[in-house]
């Protein structure tokens, strides 16, 4: 079986953006209403039919959202915005349950709407590179998730049907996405976070990583 994985949210945390936000505005609870903005923008450019480099899109929604609030983010809060995101954290359930995976036989990638680059040193920093078998980022299709040419691009290279795939994100919108293609869906309910209305349940649910695969597989 592939097992494709997000990476923002679903393997790392972004806990660390809090700080920054904290530092360069004062305020350390805007992360939520600039991750909001950012799948807003991202979602609204995929329907649109275009695309934008992901990074530009998380940087520019950081100043946004800093200047709604009245203190606007300087060059250099930016810059060691850009550099936090590199250097996230894996969550605490992450290696094991991917360590586990690979012990079973299956095989691992990642699919990002981040830049190659950019999940590439993101993997890297947080010690999961050495678990997985290769490394995706939508740029290559210049079409960000949750459009299907992201979700079709991995199957054509890892030679794949969709029926043989299990997409594992902790985003409701990635799930769709997926679903949409006829992979198989395992959906991280981090922070209590629900599936998509209107749309079938994902095939397995879990408040973490290790329950969501656990029940998938049961």
């Amino acid at each position: 079986m592939l097992w494709v994985f997000d990476v923002n949210e679903t393997l790392l945390d972004l806990a660390p953006l809090d700080a920054v936000f904290a530092r360069h505005t004062g305020e350390p609870t805007l992360r939520t209403a600039w991750f909001d903005l950012v799948i807003h923008t991202a979602l609204a450019t995929t329907a649109a039919g275009q695309y934008r480099d992901f990074s530009q899109i998380g940087g520019a929604c950081a100043r946004a959202v800093a200047e709604a609030h009245g203190t606007p983010l300087t060059d250099a809060g930016l810059a060691e915005f850009a550099a936090t995101m590199r250097q996230l954290p894996a969550h605490p359930d992450v290696a094991d349950s991917l360590d586990l995976l690979r012990q079973q036989g299956h095989r691992l990638v990642a699919l990002a709407n981040s830049p190659q680059a950019v999940v590439e040193a993101q993997l890297t920093h947080a010690g999961l590179a050495p678990r997985l078998a290769a490394v995706y980022s939508v740029e290559h299709v210049q079409a960000l998730k949750p459009s299907p040419a992201a979700y079709r691009m991995v199957l054509q290279r890892e030679g794949v049907d969709p029926d043989q795939a299990v997409m594992v994100a902790a985003h409701d919108w990635d799930i769709a996405g997926a679903q949409a293609i006829g992979m198989r869906t395992a959906f991280v309910a981090r922070g209590g976070r629900r599936s998509l209305p209107l749309w079938p349940a994902p095939d397995a649910t879990g408040a973490d990583l290790g329950a969501a695969i656990t029940r998938l597989k049961g």
